[in-house]
């Protein structure tokens, strides 16, 4: 049925429309990170590009496994699932890599593992398994409990910590909670609650999340410190003009003034080289297997799978929005990937594991 309403839509099947943009994306995505790493002619860390190779191949052999897993697995396993991240994340605490100031990662066989990055497709399975269980649960059994649940896993990445992930499970658990069949006025309140507590919350930030939320509102409070990255992202990107300055010829990029470029600020290089049409048509893209992953779990008549697919869409929306927002200076600086395109092994393969599961959907 989803074939034929794709078809209908798009003249394509889902499975094609994924591929596609994931090769698009995986070609972006490494011409970008090399760009980053091509200082001035001169190709650096050449072991970075090499792994993220490596996690490319790994990531699209992962894409294909999860296409042939029954995606009901998931409801049966999400509990254990969630258990088995909670203790992932107590080892990151106990026996973490530290790096640039927090500790985020394990180390697996001499590659940097990141739980917290699991943490967002396991929430996913967990609250859809939660809120597709029953319907009308009432404000505590149906609201409460499961927020406080997931509580432990926020508290525990909020400590390492990495205040971008832990918000990105917050918007889930309230974006899901409003498509489940409870009572959209039991969110309502806990937002309303949220907000009353949440300026008492900034007295717990750390110094250089502090900073980076009054950099936020004033980038020019600190020109050559907090805000140094925010000034410098805004400058390539206008600088890429319509057009762009074209592949490896970025000169923020190249010569080396923009920070954490591979990472979190890859729109900048990306806006940088091909200008504003190919920030465009890379947001159009996203636009594109957004608008048809819910299009299928609009057709869908189990409840789990059409809220792994809600969850799975606004997770890909917040990540997009939320980086190039930072990118622009709209939004404070949070650390959160670029979706398919930023440096990061564990980033992408959750993001191939995603769309792996939505094949799965659209086959059964």
């Amino acid at each position: 049925m989803f074939n034929n309403i794709l078809r209908l839509k798009t003249g394509l099947k889902p499975a094609k429309i994924i591929i596609v943009c994931l090769i698009f994306f995986t070609i972006l995505s490494l011409s970008s990170i090399y760009s980053s790493l091509h200082q001035a002619g001169a190709f650096t860390d050449q072991e970075i590009f090499y792994k993220e190779i490596m996690w490319v191949v790994i990531s699209w052999i992962v894409l294909i496994l999860f296409s042939l897993i029954n995606y009901r697995t998931y409801f049966d396993l999400a509990y254990v699932l969630y258990a088995i991240n909670i203790c992932l994340l107590i080892a990151v605490d106990l026996f973490g890599k530290s790096a640039l100031g927090a500790q985020r990662w394990l180390n697996i066989g001499g590659f940097n593992f990141q739980p917290s990055e699991l943490s967002k497709i396991i929430t996913i399975f967990f609250l859809a398994r939660i809120f597709a269980s029953e319907t009308n649960k009432g404000f505590f059994k149906g609201v409460i409990v499961p927020f406080l649940i997931l509580m432990i896993n926020i508290l525990l990445i909020v400590k390492q910590p990495d205040l971008g992930t832990a918000l990105v499970l917050v918007f889930l658990f309230f974006l899901m909670g409003f498509a489940s069949s409870n009572k959209k006025r039991y969110f309502v309140a806990l937002i309303a609650a949220a907000l009353i507590f949440s300026p008492f919350a900034f007295n717990h930030l750390k110094d250089y999340q502090k900073k980076r939320l009054i950099v936020f509102l004033n980038p020019n409070a600190e020109p050559l410190g907090a805000g140094y990255t925010i000034i410098q992202s805004k400058i390539a990107i206008g600088s890429g003009k319509f057009f762009g300055k074209g592949f490896l010829s970025g000169t923020q990029n190249q010569f080396n003034f923009l920070p954490e470029r591979h990472t979190d600020f890859i729109f900048t290089v990306i806006a940088e080289e091909w200008g504003f049409l190919g920030a465009i048509a890379l947001l159009m893209i996203y636009i594109f297997i957004i608008n048809n992953i819910l299009l299928v779990a609009r057709y869908q008549k189990d409840n789990f799978a059409q809220l792994l697919l809600i969850g799975m869409a606004c997770l890909f929306f917040i990540h997009v929005f939320i980086n190039i927002g930072m990118t622009l200076g709209v939004l404070p600086v949070v650390g959160i990937p670029l979706l398919f395109i930023s440096y990061g092994g564990t980033h992408l393969l959750v993001s191939f594991m995603l769309l792996g599961i939505f094949l799965n959907i659209c086959k059964q």
